[in-house]
């Protein structure tokens, strides 16, 4: 059982770093415990969830495995035309159509670069440094597909891990072209309504001209210093980071994922289970990131729990403790406030597992 006082002590920390970071509005957060709850910020504001979207995503991907529409190891040429897979950049003797698979797109390790975090010395023109020029433009997949066409290839398929939205973009390319309809449909239709995510939507996906999110109720999002959350340029995060929601519509796609309710408990190890280190703390498997918070600083976090969700650019966290059973959703708005949010988490994280760390506490 946590003491009042101690969560009295995160409010008053929470309402100091809103004071040092205005005119940026205070951070969003919600967690859920079976002994205690905590909230801060407009909890009840939508916002856009960035990267967070990944997991829904790899979720749905693997709904349609479960149905018996694709495997993790059907090669992309099975499942998307050619001109989806014909613009993306290859290594030397790799054909993308018949060697990269489902399970390589969800794992990061399809060999394909990432369009929107490019690689030192190459960019494209949806990239996070270059979307701001044009605020207003609407992307479609084809164009983002396109974009990379000149990025180097990370490598072979399954030859090496390198986060890459690109890959997620063809999973979402995949779900129309198994489901026939636009995969905010699909996303919406197998996800949101069976989760009860009444105030979940994809609008930038969604719009087709600036004036479609003019009256759009989000909170502020800056990337790289730049205030996007009405902007149309984000429709080039789809399937790789295009949900606007609320803390507590993510809690309840947690507690429908872990409970069951949506795939297997098999299906949902696999997903969770890490196999590749994006840096130290922070592990990925087939749709779900784990943070190993005892990388960060061995000697005072040995022992804290590792939970397993999601990530956004703009300091999104979405996170479950299976063994605590405890929900950690935050939203600290911009790229810049990232360490901001894992500070936080951290401590988040060592009060969740109080009970059970071998050391501090």
């Amino acid at each position: 059982m946590t003491p009042p006082d101690t969560l009295d002590r995160l409010h008053a920390g929470l309402e100091r770093l809103t004071r040092r970071r205005a005119p940026m509005p205070a951070p969003q957060v919600l967690v859920r415990t079976p002994d205690w709850d905590f909230t801060f910020g407009e909890h009840d504001r939508p916002f856009h969830s960035a990267s967070i979207s990944k997991v829904l995503a790899a979720t749905l991907v693997t709904m349609l495995v479960e149905r018996g529409d694709l495997d993790f190891d059907t090669p992309l040429g099975a499942l998307l035309p050619a001109s989806d897979t014909d613009p993306l950049p290859a290594a030397p003797g790799v054909d993308i159509a018949s060697e990269v698979t489902v399970d390589h797109l969800l794992s990061h390790t399809s060999g394909l670069p990432d369009y929107f975090v490019t690689s030192r010395g190459h960019d494209t023109a949806c990239s996070a440094r270059t979307l701001t020029t044009d605020p207003d433009r609407l992307w479609t997949v084809p164009e983002i597909l396109a974009s990379t066409r000149n990025l180097p290839p990370v490598g072979r398929p399954g030859e090496r891990f390198c986060y890459s939205d690109t890959g997620y973009t063809l999973l979402g390319r995949i779900t129309e072209e198994i489901t026939g309809t636009r995969f905010e449909t699909a996303l919406r239709e197998h996800v949101f309504d069976r989760c009860g995510m009444s105030t979940t939507s994809t609008p930038h996906g969604d719009a087709t001209v600036p004036a479609d999110l003019a009256q759009l109720d989000i909170v502020p999002m800056w990337i790289r210093g730049h205030e996007l959350s009405r902007a149309l340029c984000l429709s080039a995060g789809r399937a790789d980071g295009g949900i606007v929601t609320i803390p507590a519509d993510l809690m309840r796609f947690q507690e429908a994922l872990h409970t069951g309710q949506l795939i297997t408990r098999d299906h949902l190890d696999r997903m969770r289970r890490p196999r590749n280190r994006f840096r130290r703390g922070i592990h990925y498997g087939a749709g779900m990131a784990t943070i190993k918070f005892g990388e960060f600083a061995p000697p005072f976090l040995r022992g804290v729990a590792e939970p397993a969700g999601g990530i956004g650019l703009s300091a999104t966290h979405m996170f479950y403790y299976p063994q605590q059973r405890a929900h950690v959703i935050l939203n600290f708005h911009s790229t810049r406030a990232m360490s901001q949010s894992f500070r936080f988490h951290i401590t988040l994280a060592r009060l969740i597992s109080r009970p059970a760390m071998s050391v501090g506490g």
